[in-house]
């Protein structure tokens, strides 16, 4: 069986991730990626979940434990999003900037992230009411 640093390796490489591009999704250092793929240090368990989440495999595949990758499908179609995300321009300076908080300020981002997205989710809502009620001939939402 493969050691983790070359399931790691293969796995980055497989998305056409460099070391430092993994690392900033990641928010952790580059060097630290590449400790890792060397097998001189291994993650924390925090961090081994991330990564079995982000390319969609299970934990003990990424440690050598099994040769069966396991699950795939809808996490690794959460990693092709994140990664389309953090592409984004709008997003990406956000991100980065977010990968240096501490885990206290990233967890009030986050519940700051999930007002806005009710918030754009509620607003879109109430726009796509309005037009089918335009279309209909009938009198928007909230108007006399």
């Amino acid at each position: 069986m493969s050691s983790f640093g070359e399931r790691l390796a293969s796995l980055r490489q497989q998305k056409g991730l460099s070391q430092a591009e993994l690392a900033r999704l990641l928010g952790i250092g580059q060097s630290t990626i590449a400790m890792y793929e060397k097998n001189k240090r291994l993650p924390e368990y925090h961090l081994l979940v991330r990564l079995a989440d982000f390319f969609g495999v299970s934990t003990d595949y990424l440690l050598g434990r099994t040769d069966q990758a396991g699950p795939g499908g809808r996490k690794d179609a959460l990693g092709e999003r994140v990664l389309a995300l953090a592409a984004d321009p709008l997003f990406a300076g956000v991100l980065r900037e977010a990968a240096e908080l501490t885990a206290e300020e990233k967890r009030t981002l986050a519940e700051y992230w999930e007002l806005a997205l009710h918030f754009v989710k509620s607003r879109k809502r109430q726009l796509n009411g309005n037009e089918s009620c335009a279309e209909k001939g009938t009198p928007e939402v909230g108007s006399r």
